[in-house]
């Protein structure tokens, strides 16, 4: 699994609306202030779907950063 982490929670609510239209399969977790001060929220995807996201993310003009799952506390 990956975790995709937003500037806003705005972005984490538009990705999660846009990635579900191309079904997409997500779901919002909350973020450690540890790793992004920005957005207490991210989204959760499987590890196949990083570059699907990292499209929807682009045609929204939305910057992410994506870390794999096991390397995050949560």
């Amino acid at each position: 699994m990956k975790v995709v982490i937003f500037r806003s929670t705005r972005d984490v609510i538009q990705c999660e609306k846009e990635c579900r239209k191309v079904q997409i399969g997500c779901r919002v977790i909350p973020v450690p202030r540890s790793i992004s001060p920005l957005c207490g929220m991210a989204l959760e995807i499987k590890d196949e779907a990083g570059d699907a996201v990292l499209k929807v993310t682009e045609g929204l003009s939305i910057k992410v950063e994506i870390f794999d799952r096991d390397k995050v506390k949560l």
